[in-house]
């Protein structure tokens, strides 16, 4: 009952769209905007606004952190149950809780009940429960697949050329961050290896997750794959 009532609460958590949302204050509707995802960085296609991408970046990574911080205080709660709470049963294993709460918190934002199950890809609210776990993590993996995307950005195009003024540079190195998908892949999966060696404990949370993650970009793979025929 107690990782029920995880799961439960951590998929409404994950189902709240702020970049949907955020977006939505500017007057733009990320459906039909940029990649039509409903995430940080077609918030700030669709708006031109850091503060924006800011704001929905903060919600997204905010959500999975508490996601992870619901299941501890749940998870001690069922260790010291009050009486009204008793029919609740025994206390879910911390990792098994955590595990359940990244999982719930990712799935609700990939397909959140609020938006018809049409969310985003799961990749900040993953970041968020890495960033609750251990930061250090969130760090290698960032550095992983910035170089993996700026590596496969530069062997493809052969170099990576930047115009206009620092502004300028700093927004097209930046939609070179969101757009590499192949770079992303291949990051992310040199990721995935490096922390199951490194932080095995964030691996065993966050796999699960991270698989919800790899599924939504299954689309993004095929149409990247199209474009290059």
């Amino acid at each position: 009952m107690w990782l029920i009532a995880i799961a439960f609460l951590c998929y409404l958590l994950g189902s709240i769209p702020f970049s949907y949302l955020v977006a939505k204050g500017y007057g733009k509707n990320l459906y039909r905007v940029g990649s039509g995802n409903v995430g940080a960085a077609n918030v700030y296609r669709a708006t031109g606004k850091v503060e924006a991408m800011f704001l929905a970046v903060i919600g997204d990574v905010g959500k999975g952190a508490l996601a992870i911080f619901l299941s501890q205080k749940l998870s001690f709660l069922g260790l010291h149950p009050p009486a009204t709470l008793l029919a609740f049963g025994e206390a879910p294993n911390l990792l098994t809780a955590q595990a359940l709460a990244a999982f719930f918190v990712v799935l609700g934002h990939n397909w959140p009940i609020f938006l018809k199950f049409r969310g985003g890809r799961g990749l900040a609210s993953l970041a968020g429960v890495m960033l609750y776990l251990n930061w250090k993590a969130v760090l290698l993996v960032l550095l992983i697949l910035g170089f993996f995307i700026f590596l496969t950005e530069v062997i493809m195009r052969k170099g990576i050329k930047l115009k206009g003024s620092l502004k300028d540079k700093v927004r097209q190195m930046f939609s070179i961050f969101t757009s590499q998908i192949a770079g992303r892949i291949i990051g992310i999966a040199a990721a995935v290896i490096l922390v199951f060696f490194l932080y095995p404990q964030v691996f065993k949370i966050a796999f699960g997750a991270t698989i919800l993650s790899g599924i939504k970009h299954i689309q993004r793979i095929k149409d990247f794959l199209e474009k290059q025929k």
